[in-house]
């Protein structure tokens, strides 16, 4: 096992790294759950969910998804496996991948007749706080973040200082 396969295996056990401004153009680098740094757009506008768990958790943090494989209400369907070109009739800027052990959970030619369309990134299911960290970077803030979490206390109201006003005397 060579150092890159450990660089790999490393970056897959931690959260993707996001965010390598790379050039001029507003391009900018992810580094996913594979270890692989995908070039991608300054913003994604439009994403597809390579499996059904993956359209769910993007949906739950309020991504712009517009294409999952398997069922996600509200969604176009783009089969399971997603046809490559069902996907790229969606033109989505960005496809999003499971992953295990390193690797994408996708066949090598499907990976590659996808990223014909887009860039394909991985995240690692099997971490779920990884994976929503990883996404939050890749789509900055969601609408999920900017929702307060259903259990939290409302932030307390403070009231405006009392002023006191001086009395003069005689009125």
């Amino acid at each position: 096992m060579g150092p890159t396969d450990d660089a790999r295996r490393d970056a897959a056990r931690t959260a993707a790294l996001a965010v390598v401004t790379a050039d001029r153009g507003g391009r900018r680098a992810f580094v996913d759950a594979t270890g692989a740094a995908v070039p991608l757009p300054a913003a994604v506008r439009r994403v597809v969910a390579a499996h059904a768990a993956v359209g769910a958790l993007l949906r739950e943090l309020g991504a712009p998804l517009v294409g999952s494989a398997g069922t996600v209400p509200g969604v176009a369907a783009v089969g399971e496996p997603p046809d490559p070109r069902a996907v790229a009739d969606l033109r989505p800027d960005v496809v999003v991948s499971a992953a295990s052990g390193g690797a994408l959970d996708l066949p090598g030619p499907l990976v590659a007749a996808l990223r014909r369309t887009a860039a394909v990134v991985a995240v690692d299911l099997s971490r779920p706080e990884a994976a929503r960290a990883d996404l939050r970077a890749l789509f900055g803030a969601t609408d999920a973040d900017r929702r307060p979490a259903p259990d939290a206390a409302p932030a307390p109201v403070v009231p405006p200082p009392y002023h006191r006003t001086a009395r003069r005397a005689g009125g």
